[in-house]
């Protein structure tokens, strides 16, 4: 009675383990999803402006694009725990490894959000352009070392 007990006791620690793998597996591929579902929408908001600008457009209507970028960058820099660099993911190491450099991308990301939005409300046109360009830069910056080029 006494092994069926142990062997019982066993066989549930042993479940509840990989219970628990499951759930920060899972954990880890829903900060995955999110963090694609930022960029996706970060993208989105990169087209418009884009938009704006090849039609010559109003700049005003990139003030919007601009803050909602701003947002997603805050939130963004936040999606990395720990153990989140496995699974279906081109986050590269580097992340983890010079969290300090990653924080700095974000920043200097959070800074170009904010000269866009400035450009934007300025009505000029000329400027909303130029500060694309830079907002472009420093994306390109942080893609460049931090995360897997496409296939």
């Amino acid at each position: 009675m006494k092994r069926i007990v142990v062997v019982a006791a066993i066989s549930a620690l042993a479940a509840g383990a990989m219970a628990g793998g499951a759930t920060v597996a899972f954990a880890q591929a829903d900060v995955i999803k999110q963090r694609q579902d930022n960029r996706k929408a970060a993208g989105a908001a990169m087209r418009a402006i884009k938009g704006i600008i090849d039609a010559k457009g109003d700049t005003k209507g990139a003030v919007e694009q601009a803050a909602k970028l701003k947002e997603l960058e805050l939130a963004f820099v936040k999606m990395f725990p720990a153990g989140s660099d496995k699974g279906e993911t081109k986050a590269l190491p580097v992340i983890w490894t010079d969290w300090a450099g990653f924080e700095a991308a974000n920043k200097a990301s959070l800074a170009a959000y904010d000269k866009l939005a400035v450009a934007a409300g300025s009505g000029d046109l000329a400027a909303l352009t130029a500060a694309f360009g830079d907002t472009g830069k420093a994306c390109g910056a942080c893609h460049d070392k931090f995360r897997a080029k496409a296939n």
